[in-house]
């Protein structure tokens, strides 16, 4: 399939050798729940350094098998890692996607965590029109229960007007976080950009 929005084209989920490396990223040590920890979303791990895991070698098998999407799919680039891009994409397994999006393989959850600048970012609507086009389930959250949007955005995919997908995004981004308000959740963002 041709990809009508460059620069990303790319979905295929690498395995862990061809990953990309965290480096000095530690936004899944901050931004995630970890239920086995007992560890809330927004509250930064006791073990996180602030730039890697203090008990690295020694670190929890939930920790040592998680992946955030861009460690899995190097083709995004060093801009698209999450403390960067205040994007941290989360796969979704293709058991627990509707039926309808199962054969396109994985879905994609994008947890935003630097606000609107993160979705303003260039290529991330993009991205975002590329795997819509493919039919993959694509998800976005703010910290908050994700919402599949791609019904959503199918119009202004199909018409391949990328200001109107960046017009719904920020929407829903919205939405979300009104939601957390609501709930008296923690402020957004938490990745900040500059």
């Amino acid at each position: 399939m041709l990809c009508f929005f460059p620069p990303v084209c790319y979905t295929r989920i690498m395995n862990e050798t061809d990953t990309n490396s965290c480096g000095e990223c530690a936004v899944c040590c901050s931004a995630l729940r970890v239920i086995e920890l007992d560890k809330p979303a927004g509250i930064t791990c006791q073990h996180c350094t602030g730039t890697g895991c203090g008990i690295y070698e020694t670190r929890f098998e939930i920790c040592r098998a998680f992946l955030c999407g861009w460690r899995l799919v190097p083709a995004l680039g060093d801009a698209w890692r999450p403390d960067r891009s205040g994007v941290l994409i989360l796969t979704q397994k293709v058991e627990e996607l509707p039926q309808e999006h199962r054969a396109a393989g994985s879905g994609v959850n994008f947890v935003i965590l630097g606000g609107e600048k993160a979705i303003r970012r260039p290529g991330f609507a993009e991205y975002v029109s590329t795997l819509v086009a493919r039919n993959v389930a694509v998800y976005l959250s703010a910290d908050s229960p994700k919402t599949l949007i791609n019904k959503y955005l199918v119009k202004q995919v199909a018409a391949k007007d990328r200001d109107a997908v960046l017009q719904m995004l920020i929407h829903i981004y919205r939405k979300h976080i009104e939601l957390r308000e609501m709930d008296g959740m923690k402020p957004m963002p938490w990745v900040k950009l500059p």
